[in-house]
């Protein structure tokens, strides 16, 4: 007994050891916050503040100490996460991870995004390039001045590994991963549609519009017309039942911007609003700052907004002279070639110029814990070939991203815009994910444009050009005045929420990526002529609007397919409708019911359109439609004979199977209609990416769950795992009376006192300030 009582207490001393070790270790890892430190390089000493939430302020006599120390802060407090992000884009996960990301290496690694970077930084202006390098510099002595590495490094048992300049490219690049479809899977879908359906039923199901467009000028499309019995009749066709399980809806999900010309503001000053909705995580993607150097006139640049770990620029805010915010504008940023071989040689393909061969490059992908894998990338002079046609031809990817024009660090340039036309400038010459830009000016003006580069292509966009046409390859991009814009709307309103923005020629340049349907932008729209004086406080409203608009006719219309049933399943319904209150309420059992109902008519309404899909392609998935709900809506309006099947004897017993179908779902996960509400499915998960590494981990690193009123068809845009990565409201030089919203906090140390940082008026929708606090904290560098 005695020996077994001191092996105990020497586990139990181990033990306690080891818990101590950790804490100490995990101590050692938290960001310097206070006192003075070196940073080799600077001109003069900088100054790092943080107000109470970790906002942080930098504050040096040039650009590049202001670069320099910034990169030293967001080491410190965000190193992981800029490693993700270039590892994201260079394929380079599985070196870290393991095995479970390959997929997403195998994806990335085909793009050779690694060595084409170290091509597009050859290519920037020697003033960027010397950005980069300092900002580089910073990155590598902040996190050599942490006493010990990264926790998330201590728990993977790997050392980080330094940051390059061509870093600093890979992982703005990530940003494309994030917002366009780096396989140009849609398109290829779309494609397999045009291969198996008659033109007619092609139109209708990928119409442009709907009757919710809300386009800033031009033209106004309207929900789509029904192709007749002599292109689709399916009265002697069974139509078996699709699953009851809920589809994803096919509208896609994300931003808004939207903003009001000085005339319309109580104090005379344009207003921005933007929140940009990304997937939610552990810490924030974003990184707020404020920038501080002296201008060539003997003033300051401030610059506040928010950072991207791994740039050295602010991406959206206020620079005292003009705001600026995006939203994604899911335009066509890819095409296929379609690779013909040469005189039957199939490692060789046509060109305008005579026969190629392919290029293959062997692409080692380490994995950690596993032997490592070796990927073949045939690469030609369009670009990787990532897919077949239907037809069975090699499909090279066009990609902006491929191209130096497409990826460069112009955003900077933002930071010294002094008006609209400076910003709109530094818009045409920027390479990024193209997105539709909002500006205002401190002298009351507004304008929107697309931000980003646009092909300059021969095709349609869609039908992939054969490799030996001369009009296969993008002749350059698209340059000058040439790039949409409005400039001083008429009525001193604007508004973008990854909907269809213009109309003819410009909307032909943009293209159609998937642009989402227009009902949320439309509520933005009409939220704003609402009123003829708009303040702060009211943009923020509009952010926050939960109104169930969209929904509301699914609503009615489910009630009515209720009263009607006598099946005892579908009646039980009734008792969770009568809670409508117009709103994604967490409260609403009906709004939950309704949107299940419409997914489900969706659902039930594709697979009316299976089967000769199914037939030429066994494998068939539906690509994102997001326009659906326009044919949709009409085929219910209307309840044509010819496209209902002969298993269905009328419109209203297909409706009410998938009422039916609803009430199944609810059944099966035990849950009794009035009780199913809205909040119980949108309860947010929003979590660090090593929380599940451990067990337990989860409840020390991720944010709380709660219940949240939004959804995607309403400018409160709210799920689980996504939605507004910050939201600001600004009007520069008014930036006192500005807000601020960010979720998931500040710093990516559980530890630190910024961990979390404005979670909670994020969640709540509190206004709180968009400038930094008084400072808690100071550091200074010094050469």
């Amino acid at each position: 007994m005695r020996r077994l009582k001191r092996l105990l207490l020497a586990l139990l001393a181990l033990s306690t050891l080891l818990v101590v070790g950790a804490w100490l270790m995990l101590r050692a890892s938290l960001p310097v916050l206070d006192g003075e430190t070196a940073l080799p390089g600077l001109a003069a000493p900088v100054t790092i503040e943080r107000d109470s939430l970790g906002t942080v302020i930098v504050t040096g006599t040039n650009r590049g100490d202001v670069a320099a120390a910034l990169g030293f802060v967001h080491a410190q407090e965000r190193f992981f996460e800029m490693d993700l992000l270039r590892r994201r884009a260079a394929g380079e996960l599985a070196a870290l991870l393991g095995a479970a990301v390959l997929p997403a290496d195998r994806e990335a690694r085909v793009h050779r995004f690694r060595q084409r970077a170290e091509g597009f930084i050859a290519e920037l202006p020697e003033s960027e390039r010397a950005l980069l390098r300092r900002y580089t510099e910073g990155v590598n002595a902040g996190l050599a001045g942490l006493a010990a590495r990264p926790f998330p490094y201590l728990l993977l048992g790997q050392p980080p590994e330094p940051w390059t300049d061509v870093d600093g490219l890979l992982a703005p690049i990530a940003m494309y991963f994030n917002l366009q479809d780096n396989q140009n899977r849609r398109e290829l879908r779309l494609l397999q549609m045009r291969a198996a359906l008659p033109p007619a039923v092609l139109t209708f199901l990928t119409a442009p519009g709907t009757n919710w467009d809300s386009a800033l000028a031009g033209d106004v499309l309207r929900d789509p017309s029904i192709p007749g019995p002599e292109a689709i009749d399916l009265r002697s066709t069974e139509i078996a039942d699709p699953a009851a399980d809920a589809p994803p809806s096919s509208e896609g999900i994300g931003s808004n911007n939207f903003a009001v010309a000085g005339r319309l503001s109580p104090h005379g000053g344009a207003i921005l609003a933007n929140d940009m909705h990304l997937g939610l995580r552990v810490p924030s993607l974003w990184f707020r700052a404020q920038l501080r150097w002296p201008d060539s006139a003997g003033g300051e640049h401030v610059v506040t907004g928010v950072t991207l770990p791994g740039a050295p620029f602010v991406v959206a805010g206020s620079n005292g002279h003009i705001a600026w915010g995006y939203t994604n504008s899911y335009g066509d940023w890819l095409d296929f070639v379609a690779m013909e071989a040469d005189a039957g040689d199939e490692a060789r393909y046509r060109t305008p110029a005579g026969g190629e061969p392919y290029t293959t490059h062997r692409e080692r992908i380490v994995v950690r814990g596993a032997d490592d894998e070796w990927l073949d990338v045939r690469e030609t002079r369009y670009g990787p070939v990532v897919a077949e046609s239907p037809e069975g031809q090699p499909l090279a990817l066009q990609w902006v991203a491929h191209h130096a024009a497409g990826v460069n660090t112009g955003l900077g340039g933002m930071e010294t815009a002094r008006d609209i036309e400076s910003a709109l400038a530094v818009a045409r010459r920027t390479g990024m994910p193209a997105q539709n830009l909002l500006v205002a000016g401190s002298d009351g003006r507004v304008a929107w444009s697309l931000m980003g580069r646009i092909p300059a292509r021969g095709g349609d966009g869609l039908t992939p050009l054969a490799s030996s046409d001369p009009a296969a390859a993008w002749q350059g991009f698209v340059e000058g005045e040439r790039n949409p814009h409005v400039v001083d709307p008429a009525d001193g309103r604007l508004w973008t929420a990854n909907a269809r923005v213009a109309s003819g020629a410009d909307s032909e340049l943009i293209g159609d990526g998937g642009y989402t349907i227009g009902a949320r932008g439309a509520q933005i729209r009409d939220g704003l002529r609402a009123k003829e004086k708009l303040s702060e406080q009211d943009l923020l409203a509009i952010q926050l609007d939960d109104r169930a608009l969209f929904l509301a006719r699914w609503h009615a219309l489910l009630e009515d397919v209720v009263a009607a049933s006598d099946d005892p399943a579908v009646q039980a319904l009734a008792a969770g409708l009568a809670d409508w209150d117009g709103r994604a309420s967490i409260e609403s059992s009906a709004y939950r019911i309704s949107r299940a109902f419409r997914l489900r008519v969706h659902k039930r309404f594709l697979a009316l359109f299976e089967p000769s899909l199914k037939a030429r392609f066994a494998d068939y998935a539906w690509p994102s439609l997001p326009q659906i709900e326009g044919a949709v809506w009409a085929t219910i309006a209307a309840r044509p004979p010819h496209l209902l099947p002969r298993n269905h004897a009328s419109w209203d017993t297909w409706l009410e199977a998938a009422a039916r179908d609803v009430a199944l779902h609810l059944s099966t996960a035990g849950i009794d209609p009035a009780d199913a509400s809205w909040g119980r499915q949108n309860t947010t998960r929003i979590r660090h990416p090593l929380s599940g590494a451990l067990p337990g981990l989860g409840r020390l690193l991720d944010m709380p769950a709660q219940p949240l009123p939004g959804d995607q068809y309403m400018p409160r845009v709210q799920g689980p795992a996504f939605g507004a990565s910050e939201r600001l409201v600004v009007s520069p030089g008014r930036e006192a009376e500005g807000i601020f919203h960010m979720p998931g906090g500040q710093s990516g140390h559980p530890l630190s006192p910024f961990y979390g940082s404005g979670h909670a008026d994020w969640a709540a929708g509190r206004a709180s300030p968009f400038l930094p606090g008084e400072p808690a904290h100071r550091l200074h560098l010094h050469p």
